[in-house]
């Protein structure tokens, strides 16, 4: 294999495919990119763990076609580190030969016949806007679990009809869910892993103006975002029934600034610990907020805003409920509250994204 390529190029590509590369030293082959060059001037590299892949297409001089599996990372750092110049490459049976500018160098080649073989994308496709796509991966995907005690919910579930995509994830605490405008050829769901979900999320945010489609077959999830392809298994179990839990209606409703209130939530947060939640009360005037540790202190901080209902307490995770007015678009957000034993919901512009955050139980007053 023998072929030149732009150092940017060559770089970015690399960067972008570490995203299957194995962390597990016990698969050699699992820790390398393989670099398919074809006689049609194109570079395709590949990388899995063998629970997410990742497949590049670039341009470059090919004058040599090959296959080659050269170590990823160190194939990587040393492309980024080379001098603004093309970058030539040279496989033997044994070496990656590189040169550019002044340098010269060698890397040991990994058995290529070890690199498992891929699966295409195939089964119902969807069809996206890039920039759309990050901005839900983005809202859906914090909600997931990182327990892995429970491996369905540290997925996130996707919908798909023909009307869209509706993406869902929960750790029992909290439940983000967010609806997508899309076309597909069929209906269908699954469990995709939240890291492959947010890779996706990731690529589709860099490349916002990018084609994307979406393959979903019974046994995994292919994203094709322009050039690059990322794979993934499915999670099997069966998800909860989040729509029993989305109230059709609201008792009470607060619309304030989604920056104020999360400053408010951010700062009087700063005091909660462990268990220790932040205290909501909702009046006429708007909402008080307020926290208080035997250990720390207390603090407390009231936030001018529209409220209709009547007066109410309400407890909850400081971090949950900032994670939901940072996912929540827009200046001003709604918070949806019936009483201290019920999900508060948060939404911002629109009602594509719908964030649920259960109530704690206060043991005594805060004064």
């Amino acid at each position: 294999m023998k072929f030149r390529c732009d150092r940017d190029a060559l770089s970015d590509a690399l960067q972008t495919v570490q995203r299957g590369v194995s962390s597990r030293p016990g698969i050699p082959a699992l820790t390398g990119v393989l670099i398919d060059a074809s006689d049609d001037g194109r570079l395709t590299l590949t990388t899995t763990d063998l629970e997410v892949s990742a497949r590049l297409a670039t341009a470059a001089q090919v004058s040599e076609a090959g296959v080659a599996l050269v170590p990823a990372r160190l194939l990587a750092d040393t492309v980024k580190s080379l001098s603004d110049a093309p970058v030539d490459v040279e496989t033997d049976q044994s070496q990656a030969h590189i040169r550019c500018a002044a340098y010269e160098g060698t890397l040991r080649l990994l058995p290529a016949e070890d690199f498992p073989g891929l699966q295409e994308p195939s089964g119902t496709k969807i069809t996206a806007d890039a920039g759309a796509f990050a901005e839900a991966v983005h809202q859906a995907a914090r909600g997931a679990s990182h327990d892995e005690a429970r491996p369905v919910l540290t997925g996130v579930l996707i919908e798909v009809s023909r009307e869209g995509v509706v993406m869902v994830a929960t750790d029992s605490y909290r439940l983000a869910v967010r609806e997508l405008v899309a076309t597909a050829d069929g209906e269908g769901k699954a469990i995709v892993p939240e890291r492959a979900l947010s890779e996706a999320g990731r690529a589709a945010a860099a490349d916002e103006k990018a084609s994307l489609e979406i393959f979903v077959d019974e046994s995994q999830v292919a994203f094709r975002i322009g050039e690059l392809t990322l794979t993934s298994r499915l999670i099997e179990g069966e998800f909860p029934n989040y729509r029993q839990l989305l109230p059709d209606q609201h008792e009470s409703r607060l619309t304030i600034s989604r920056q104020q209130l999360l400053d408010a939530v951010s700062r009087v947060g700063l005091l909660a610990r462990d268990t220790t939640p932040v205290r909501l009360e909702f009046n006429a005037l708007g909402v008080k907020l307020s926290s208080s540790s035997p250990d720390l202190g207390q603090a407390v901080e009231t936030v001018e805003a529209r409220y209709e209902g009547e007066d109410l307490t309400v407890a909850f995770n400081p971090q949950y409920l900032a994670d939901g007015l940072r996912a929540a678009n827009g200046e001003s957000v709604r918070l949806d509250v019936r009483d201290g034993l019920k999900p508060g919901v948060v939404r911002g512009d629109g009602d594509e994204f719908t964030y649920l955050v259960m109530p704690v139980r206060l043991p005594a007053a805060v004064s």
